[in-house]
């Protein structure tokens, strides 16, 4: 591709762009100059300008006004230079490197020459493992974009039955309007029939009156009792369309109202407004107990380390492992820090966190770290006393001395017990559901490694 920047340096061609570069003559050449060049000369260092202008190398300083040959190099900022620019005298585009640390070529020959070495070794190594380097992260910048792409869909799924349930029950609201107000007001036809009332009693009066003065003419008589039947079938549309008139008017102090109201539709729009989260987080993101409520997880990460983020791996969930204690220990112990989660009664969640290693020892063990919690309530309860954090029996499973699960009867991860003499933990009471002691039944119970 022609460099539109540079054009040919013959006289009669300096209107037309350059293709190429001679480092030995110093010129830029057209097309046909450098035809009639490659014939005159040989072995001349010859560049394409199909590439960045800078990347040629012309063996002259780039500096502006240098015309000096490139003879010197300097150390401080790793680059050749010429004798203008290490000249004790700065000014007017000269001493540019006059205090650096510079040196003739041959000073660095051997030193490039094993750089050189060192730098083909390491790109060798490289382009070994590259092909293979590339297809990866081709692959993973595919599964980004099909992680984004069903993150949009989900959302589109979920955002389109919303609006869909709010346009049925819109549709469904309206027409209960429309059958409330048929039911209990009149419609327009009302006024209309009304407004014929006046005419119709006119023309009833008139026909009554006629029957009246022809009521002795027996030749007429099946006429005037007909007519007479009209005036009864007018008389009863007559009769009807009052009642309807009266009836709207006692109606009218019938009211009918559409709630929300004014507040409740501001909860509404609030609803709306804070409706889905996008988080780059994964923090008890496959909690079934959570279902990530966001206001659950700040609280915890605010209790476990205000400072940091920290990092969560599942290890025991109740309704996927079972119920055994020993599945417990199999998948929790030795594991470091861990969090528990417990839901009981279908709405209280209360549990721990402890930096101490679950294991199949025979007792407690202790420290000042260790605090046991209830997200419903949004409180914790910390150590006071360094004894009894967690409870490691190999016949029960994530116990303190407040509350503890599998150390009943049954001795099982569904059941637990709450006790109200712990004197370890402050304010422990107000992590027990409705503060009663006892057993209780868990629903849930998920146990999370915690890293940092």
């Amino acid at each position: 591709m022609e460099n539109p920047n540079k054009k040919c340096s013959a006289k009669d061609h300096q209107d037309i762009n350059a293709i190429s570069y001679c480092q030995k003559c110093n010129i830029y050449m057209c097309n046909k100059c450098e035809s009639l060049h490659s014939k005159l000369f040989q072995h001349l260092n010859l560049f394409k300008l199909d590439k960045d202008i800078n990347e040629i190398f012309t063996g002259y300083c780039k500096e502006l006004n240098h015309k000096n040959e490139l003879e010197f190099f300097c150390k401080n900022h790793n680059q050749l230079c010429c004798a203008e620019c290490i000249t004790k005298i700065k000014g007017n585009g000269k001493g540019q490197h006059k205090d650096c640390d510079a040196c003739f070529l041959n000073e660095i020959k051997n030193t490039k020459k094993d750089n050189l070495a060192k730098n083909m070794d390491f790109l060798q190594s490289l382009s070994k493992g590259l092909e293979e380097n590339i297809n990866k992260l081709k692959e993973l910048y595919k599964a980004i974009n099909e992680n984004k792409e069903n993150l949009k869909l989900k959302i589109q799924k979920i955002f389109t039955k919303i609006r869909n349930l709010i346009n049925e029950r819109e549709d469904k609201l309206l027409l209960e309007v429309d059958e409330k107000f048929n039911k209990n007001y009149f419609d327009e036809n009302i006024i209309l029939e009304s407004q014929k009332l006046p005419d119709k009693i006119k023309i009833s009066l008139e026909k009554g009156k006629k029957i009246n003065e022809e009521w002795n003419d027996d030749e007429k008589l099946n006429s005037l009792i007909n007519d007479c039947l009209n005036i009864e079938i007018i008389l009863k549309e007559i009769n009807n369309i009052n009642e309807c008139i009266q009836k709207s008017n006692n109606s009218y102090n019938i009211k009918i109202h559409f709630f929300p109201e004014e507040e409740d539709d501001n909860k509404i729009f609030h609803l709306i407004n804070v409706f889905g989260q996008i988080s780059e987080d994964e923090i008890l993101y496959d909690s079934q107990i959570i279902k990530y409520n966001r206001n659950y997880i700040d609280n915890i990460i605010k209790w476990i380390n205000k400072n940091n983020k920290i990092k969560t791996k599942l290890l025991y969930r109740k309704s996927k492992d079972g119920d055994s204690i020993d599945t417990f220990h199999k998948l929790c112990d030795n594991q470091g820090s861990t969090l528990i989660l417990i839901k009981v009664d279908n709405k209280n969640i209360f549990g721990g966190y402890t930096p101490l290693n679950w294991d199949e020892t025979s007792g407690f063990k202790g420290d000042n770290d260790t605090f046991i919690f209830s997200l419903t309530a949004n409180c914790i309860a910390k150590k006071k006393e360094s004894r009894q954090s967690i409870n490691c029996s190999k016949n029960v499973g994530p116990s303190s001395c407040c509350f503890g699960l599998g150390n009943t009867d049954k001795q099982s991860m569904a059941q637990g017990n709450f006790y109200t003499s712990c004197s370890y933990y402050i304010d422990f009471k107000k992590i027990i559901p409705n503060n009663k002691s006892g057993i209780f039944e868990a629903e849930e119970v998920e146990i999370y490694k915690i890293s940092f």
